[in-house]
């Protein structure tokens, strides 16, 4: 309103629209190239001094209200950052999931769900917002640094679980993860099965291959499948797996790995064994005799 009001003064004053419009532009920006005409009249020199006035104002509020939204956003992220590594320090026992990718996304929705505590950390802004969306706590970094573990609780927390698609990555996480921790319970994604020593020697007490166990189960499945039930539709039978200890059991030790197939039958599948706390046996041999210390890995029905 100011510029018009001076624009329309200098129009009143004689002044083409022209050098009205340069007049209250030179002014307000304070160029300061001098007055396109001579200003005699008092009006017309109260106006330009109005125009001065309010024009450095405006432009400063102008500027400070731009720096005030940066610096309320950096201060914003700086106390969401503060809070939630408060709220780290209060946890205990938690579980730490590295990577919130596919996998990452269902075991912590699945943790979630059971009520356990677990901090998220991934170097994906998107996936982050994703996570803090679904009310996890974050940590922003890369999961193969000291100091990103350390950040997510590593000392505290009962579990680290890593869960990236790339081998390598998953090696280096579980080499920082133990050097860091002793005692904590590391389980390794892999997607290659060679992989799976390496991660063992690297210090993961558990390894994991999702391709195996669907390829298992699926296998199990068309093993199963009658003839006379094959029908052109598509099924997606919804997959739990569970781990059930011999030593729980005891039917179950001495027993055959057939033989434990048909007690556990109506309960699902054993598509997995793991003994003396190495890797999970995929490849099962049905005359495999069951030991105390043995866990099944058995996808539910």
């Amino acid at each position: 309103m100011t510029c018009i009001s001076a624009w329309l003064s200098y129009l009143s004053a004689g002044w083409g629209a022209l050098n009205s419009a340069y007049m209250v532009i030179i002014t307000i920006f304070g160029i300061g190239y001098g007055e396109v005409m001579p200003i005699e009249d008092p009006v017309l020199k109260l106006e330009t001094m109005t125009l001065i006035v309010v024009g450095g104002l405006s432009g400063l509020y102008s500027c400070g209200g731009f720096i005030q939204l940066l610096a309320e956003g950096e201060i914003k992220r700086a106390l969401g950052a503060r809070k939630m590594s408060q709220g780290i320090k209060k946890m205990k026992n938690h579980a730490i999931i590295c990577g919130f990718g596919r996998v990452g996304k269902m075991l912590a929705d699945k943790l979630q769900h059971d009520g356990i505590e677990c901090v998220v950390i991934d170097t994906d802004d998107c996936r982050l917002e994703q996570a803090e969306e679904a009310g996890l706590t974050v940590v922003s970094g890369d999961a193969s640094c000291d100091e990103t573990l350390l950040a997510a609780g590593i000392q505290r927390a009962r579990t680290v679980a890593t869960v990236l698609p790339n081998d390598a990555v998953n090696v280096f996480i579980t080499l920082t993860a133990r050097d860091l921790s002793a005692n904590v319970e590391i389980i390794a994604r892999a997607e290659s099965p060679s992989t799976e020593h390496k991660l063992l020697r690297s210090g993961a007490n558990h390894v994991v291959l999702p391709a195996a166990i669907g390829a298992l189960r699926m296998a199990q499945i068309i093993r199963d499948l009658p003839a006379s039930s094959v029908k052109p539709t598509v099924q997606a039978p919804t997959l739990q797996l569970e781990q059930v200890a011999v030593a729980d059991s005891g039917e179950l030790e001495n027993q055959t790995l057939s033989d434990a197939r048909n007690l556990l039958e109506e309960l699902g599948d054993v598509v997995g064994v793991q003994r003396d706390r190495q890797a999970l046996v995929t490849e099962l041999d049905e005359t495999l005799q069951l030991r105390s210390d043995d866990i099944l890995l058995l996808a539910k029905r």
